[in-house]
């Protein structure tokens, strides 16, 4: 079994960065098999590598890199997603409350929605007074 490599006790002036990787390692610290690694290498993708004394070496700056490259983060995520009868709530004052009166009478999708564009001009589909219900006013019924 092979132990883990010891940086502690790098040469001056070579940093943890400059060290290079067998496919092995590298496809351990990418979550890879090797055989994938191979495969990257074939089609000219993958993390970048060099070969020394005809044996292929990756560097570990360069597997970050390739590793930071490929990393998505979901910054955008709403924790909060809003429906579209809040925005017109916002626009129109008092529409919000009248949709959610009226769906807690157990009103039609179709009469709510007549009823919103004759009082405010605004179009609502049945789709969206559905997810307004689904999502404002059952919780609150339910609670």
């Amino acid at each position: 079994m092979r132990r883990k490599r010891d940086f502690s006790n790098l040469p001056a002036g070579v940093t943890e960065e400059d060290y290079l990787l067998t496919p092995l390692e590298a496809a351990q610290l990418l979550a890879v098999a090797v055989e994938t690694l191979r495969h990257w290498k074939y089609q000219h993708r993958g993390p970048s590598f060099i070969k020394v004394e005809g044996r292929v070496r990756y560097s570990l700056k360069a597997l970050r890199a390739y590793l930071a490259a490929r990393t998505k983060v979901r910054t955008s995520a709403p924790f909060y997603r809003r429906t579209k009868i809040e925005e017109l709530g916002e626009k129109h004052p008092g529409l919000r409350r009248f949709v959610e009166e009226r769906q807690r009478r157990r009103e039609s999708w179709r009469v709510i929605a007549a009823e919103v564009f004759e009082r405010w001009g605004e179009t609502v589909s049945a789709q969206v007074l559905s997810n307004f219900y689904r999502l404002r006013v059952f919780p609150k019924e339910s609670t």
